[in-house]
């Protein structure tokens, strides 16, 4: 009897017991809760390496998912051992020892409610949120694909993607012919994606959780594009599925880098062409960039940042550090609209009127070290900013630069801005001190068209002091600057609103400057009193600096409205008033500047000018009613006494030895009793 049975069962393992064929195909529909179906050729081998040949093996889907079949190959040999088995239906999740198919065609669906065609089984658990996303996806020992097809369409993850691979591994394949190729195209959180994708096998890219310390890393190339930007990842791999491991070597390149950062839950601002090059690593759900150069525009930049996704919400840290950051490259994300944004549109308003992306200020939180070594304003009028250092910290919607400090002209720039997204509008405050920095160095405009542009701070205090030495001396060599000096001040101000434009129109708080060592041209000074003599003498002579004995801005802003409770420079020949106000809301200007002559002057027209109009169009002009009065009077005078006497209105005396009109006790008596103009 025995023996018998033994022959039975030795005769059943060498045909592959064919007449099991149909209780097999039902015992796994049983398991699977879904039809499965054994076509062609079968053979089955239950003890000794139990194993399944197949000509065709195909297993549905649940008909909810809406696809086809769940698995559809040709030519598979499925092994596995009982043990596995087992462990599987006591609940663990299920392990294959080895499939082989010569063509595999899947069709991988997961719903919103976290629900999958490859969670096999009559009654699966509710899926826990927390829980792997491939948890039903068997384990694998070995695996290999002549020609396959993967169609995976997941909702929780927002991906529509269908890949193309085959290769071959397993403990049978040589290490010189194990490995994978495939192509990826589709869609992966609303970016077109399109991938060439070289592994040296995908087993350990498969691991779960429990064992995704021990996988081993497995070699990976990428290649392709994502949406409009190009990919090349050089590097290795493990456990993709479960916790995954990835480093290698990344170069990355595209039209914008908000386009990149958007689908992925980083906050990137709006930003020419840039291109990446640098090590990527991942583990556990932290993304570190090692960036060796990262071109933004004409930025150049390099860093080493950590992205934890680990945490609510996600975190960056790290450095950025680089030779130059162009503001322009990131004008979109400071409101402008990049090199061009100083001119006035179309509406013609200066200031950048594109709103702020505040939303994305809640996405994650920061806090990187910036050590830039040049900051460029984008524009020739303005020196750059040189050795810039700051904290950058993003928390809860909050963002600061905080221990901000860089050197400008010759000077220094301290102290922190921030701006509060959480606020309706939102709220930004600035607290600066500036110290030491060469003004006609810094503001380029001050320069006259053939003078030398910006130079080392080094060359433009020497020229500063070739300037101070030439007024001293008298001499004649031609202006170097309109004005010259060494700046200090501070500002303390606050505004809110949306946009650049919105926040200077509600600007509040005091902005004091003071001007020291500096020189004013003789021409501007008697330009702006329109003294003829003088004026036409300078033209004739040349233009020569004149020692500013000082200048003092002390100004108020108020909802918008900068007005000035203190304005005055004062040199050798003249001192200047300035009274009015500057409105940010509406850009308009209403200033009026009145010059005092220190000096006798035989032919003078001086009367207050006018700066009227917007930033965008500034009009300059005089108050013609003084100036009608002194003609008149000058008629009289010609018609009673004689044509010399016409001459005496036009001379003035001048105040020689006058009072320091930027110390604060002798202002009121010096300054003058003119009403400022009228409000627009």
């Amino acid at each position: 009897m025995t023996a018998a049975l033994v022959l039975g069962i030795a005769a059943g393992e060498a045909s592959g017991w064919p007449f099991l064929r149909q209780p097999l195909e039902n015992a796994m529909t049983r398991a699977a809760a879904v039809p499965v179906q054994l076509q062609g050729a079968v053979k089955l081998h239950l003890l000794w390496r139990p194993r399944l040949e197949v000509e065709h093996l195909r297993i549905a889907s649940d008909p909810r998912f809406e696809v086809p079949h769940l698995l559809d190959a040709r030519r598979v040999t499925l092994a596995w051992s009982w043990g596995d088995v087992w462990r599987w239906r006591r609940g663990e999740r299920l392990r294959i020892e080895a499939l082989q198919a010569d063509e595999l065609e899947a069709h991988l669906v997961r719903s919103a409610d976290r629900s999958a065609n490859w969670q096999l089984g009559a009654d699966p658990a509710p899926k826990d949120p927390d829980e792997d996303d491939f948890a039903g996806l068997p384990r694998f020992g070995s695996l290999t694909v002549g020609q396959g097809l993967i169609a995976w369409t997941d909702v929780v993850q927002d991906v529509d993607m269908k890949i193309q691979l085959q290769g071959r591994e397993g403990e049978t394949v040589s290490a010189q012919r194990s490995g994978y190729e495939a192509l990826f195209s589709g869609r992966y959180r609303a970016l077109p994606v399109k991938l060439q994708v070289q592994a040296g096998g995908t087993l350990p890219l498969l691991q779960d959780a429990d064992v995704a310390t021990r996988a081993p890393w497995v070699p990976m190339r990428v290649e392709g594009s994502v949406a409009s930007s190009r990919l090349l990842f050089d590097g290795q791999a493990a456990a993709l599925l479960g916790t995954p491991r990835l480093q290698g070597a990344l170069q990355f390149k595209g039209p914008s880098l908000a386009a990149v950062g958007k689908p992925l839950g980083i906050t990137l601002p709006d930003t020419p062409p840039f291109d990446l090059r640098g090590e990527l690593q991942h583990e556990g759900g932290a993304w570190r960039l090692q960036a060796s150069r990262a071109t933004i525009g004409s930025s150049r930049l390099r860093g080493d940042l950590l992205y934890d996704r680990r945490t609510q919400p996600p975190r960056l840290s790290g450095l950025l550090a680089g030779p130059k950051l162009a503001l322009a490259d990131l004008g979109p994300a400071i409101g402008t609209r990049g090199p061009a944004a100083a001119e006035p549109n179309s509406s013609g308003r200066v200031l950048p009127q594109r709103r702020f992306d505040l939303p994305s200020l809640k996405a994650m939180d920061a806090d990187v070290q910036v050590n830039i070594d040049e900051v460029d304003f984008g524009t020739e009028k303005m020196a750059s900013l040189r050795q810039l250092q700051t904290r950058l910290r993003l928390q809860a919607g909050v963002l600061r630069l905080e221990e901000l400090q860089a050197a400008v002209s010759g000077g220094s720039v301290k102290g922190l801005t921030q701006l509060d997204a959480n606020a309706s509008p939102a709220r930004w405050e600035a607290r600066l001190d500036f110290a030491g920095i060469d003004l006609a160095g810094w503001l380029r405009g001050l320069r006259p068209a053939s003078a030398p542009g910006d130079a080392p701070a080094a060359t433009a205090t020497k020229a500063l002091k070739r300037e101070r030495e030439q007024a001293r001396q008298g001499g004649d060599q031609p202006v170097q600057a309109y004005l010259t000096g060494v700046l200090s001040g501070n500002l303390q101000v606050r505004g809110e609103g949306r946009s650049t434009a919105e926040i200077l129109g509600t600007l509040d708080g005091p902005l004091n400057l003071r001007l020291r060592d500096g020189t004013l041209s003789y021409l501007a000074t008697e330009a702006m009193g329109l003294d003829v003599a003088q004026a036409l003498g300078v033209v004739i002579q040349g233009d020569r600096p004149l020692p500013l004995r000082c200048a003092r801005f002390d100004l108020v802003a108020r909802q918008g409205v900068i007005e000035p409770t203190l304005a005055v420079m004062d040199n050798a020949d003249s001192t200047i008033w300035i009274t009015g106000q500057v409105s940010l809301r509406d850009e308009s200007l209403a200033l009026r500047a009145v010059t005092r002559p220190k000096d006798w002057s035989p032919l003078s027209l001086r009367t207050p000018i006018t700066v009227k109009g917007t930033l965008g169009k500034p009009d300059v002009g005089i108050e013609a009613q003084g100036l009608a009065g002194r003609v008149l009077g000058a008629l009289a005078l010609g018609a009673a006494v004689g044509p010399a006497a016409a001459l005496l209105p036009f001379i003035e005396q001048g105040r020689e030895g006058a009072a320091d009109p930027c110390n604060p006790p002798a202002v009121a008596a010096a300054a003058p009793a003119a009403t400022p103009p009228k409000k627009p």
